[in-house]
């Protein structure tokens, strides 16, 4: 063998080398973002899984528990309820809006009201939530009957004592109850407002702390928050439950197991990666410190729709099955049923045409993106975070990110008119 044969051999050698080596680092590239990609679908499909099973079951065991907007409440609450609402949101339990069910927070020492769903639109106001991005809070019991009343009380349970025991009119009443589980006081009074008399029935709710076989008597004393057991007042609390308090025959109804969570956006302070928090707020002390439920979701939006049927006011007896998209809500009130689905969208007043009071349908969006830069990107090319319903960039970052966006819709189970 010559040396021209030789030097001829290693050149086509390292040709062949160079080029199986470009395409092994081809394909390594392409396996590592194929992997990211796959790493954030897992994510974000595991996050909306969850976000829909909990959004449908909102409301469950809280049926005539929630009142109309702006109704001037004479039965010991606030006033300001809307369901959903869409008002500012404060890491504080305090600031849940008057809806759903009442109930003392001994955590904070507060009452507290309960709200089925409570959505805050592109929140601004938290340093601790991610700016812009939605908020999504859900309430329901489980293991409820699914009747209006178990058994009715045997004894009056009076306003300014919420601390005495619970006497129903059954001698065996309690078996149907179980310690640790919660119950709801339901009025029979008619209160001419809503779209029926009875909207909001009192629905003041208490955790069972002691349970004794074949009586008719139910303990919620206050316990430590240690064990969980933290809505109970310490004491008798004046102004915690409707005026007038509770009558014998009035409703008892077993709520069950209480889940009350938050879902929202959380950038890490160290990593700088969004992460999909959920909090439970139903829990006490550190167990309801928030968890990560998907890492690199950068954005959580929140958009819900009445069928008003087009008329001219809440009518929801006339609603026409159709839920109507338009884009303009300033000027298209009467044929966008959707809110939170286009920038400047806001909620009508109580008695305007598409007020929302109970949605038909909600809408949930999630933005993931991979935990890490993929070099492949230009960002010269205007990659960076997408535009979703209402939450739209006036100044569009660019990163080299890749993203995937999955958006579903959910029909509450327990939404039907009160």
């Amino acid at each position: 063998m010559t040396l021209v044969e030789i030097m001829i051999t290693m050149i086509v050698s390292s040709i062949i080398a160079a080029s199986t080596f470009m395409f092994f680092a081809g394909q390594q590239r392409i396996y590592e973002t194929q992997t990211k990609l796959l790493n954030i679908q897992q994510n974000i499909w595991a996050a909306m899984e969850v976000l829909t099973r909990y959004t449908r079951a909102a409301g469950g065991g809280m049926f005539e528990c929630v009142r109309p907007a702006n109704y001037a409440n004479g039965l010991g609450g606030r006033s300001q309820n809307q369901f959903p609402s869409p008002g500012p949101l404060t890491l504080s339990l305090a600031a849940a809006p008057a809806a759903g069910v009442r109930t003392y927070n001994s955590t904070t020492g507060d009452q507290q009201w309960i709200p089925p769903l409570w959505i805050v639109d592109n929140s601004t106001v938290d340093t601790d939530i991610l700016q812009n991005t939605d908020v999504l809070t859900v309430a329901f019991g489980t293991q409820t009957s699914g009747t209006d009343t178990d058994v009715t009380l045997g004894l009056a349970f009076g306003s300014s004592a919420p601390a005495t025991p619970i006497t129903l009119s059954l001698a065996t009443g309690s078996n149907m109850f179980r310690a640790g589980e919660f119950v709801l006081l339901l009025t029979s009074k008619a209160f001419a407002y809503g779209f029926e008399p009875n909207n909001d029935r009192g629905c003041s709710m208490f955790q069972i702390t002691n349970y004794a076989a074949d009586t008719s008597t139910l303990q919620h004393q206050s316990t430590a928050v240690s064990e969980g057991m933290v809505w109970n007042p310490p004491g008798d609390l004046a102004g915690m439950l409707v005026a007038g308090g509770y009558a014998p025959g009035d409703g008892v109804r077993n709520f069950g197991s209480l889940f009350w969570v938050r879902f929202y956006i959380q950038q890490d302070a160290t990593t700088g990666i969004p992460n999909l928090m959920m909090r439970q707020l139903h829990r006490g002390g550190a167990a309801a410190q928030p968890q990560v439920l998907a890492e690199g979701i950068e954005d959580l939006q929140v958009s819900f729709a009445c069928d008003t049927g087009n008329l001219a006011g809440v009518n929801l007896a006339q609603a026409n099955g159709q839920l109507d998209e338009g884009t303009d809500p300033s000027s298209d009130m009467l044929t966008d049923e959707w809110w939170n689905n286009v920038p400047n969208d806001h909620l009508p007043n109580f008695g305007d045409p598409g007020y929302c009071n109970l949605p038909t349908a909600i809408r949930l969006t999630l933005v993931a993106r991979t935990l890490t830069p993929d070099d492949l990107i230009d960002p010269i090319s205007k990659n960076g975070p997408m535009d979703v319903e209402n939450h739209v960039y006036s100044t569009r970052p660019v990163d080299r990110y890749r993203r995937r966006v999955l958006s579903t819709t959910v029909f509450p189970r327990n939404n039907k008119p009160l």
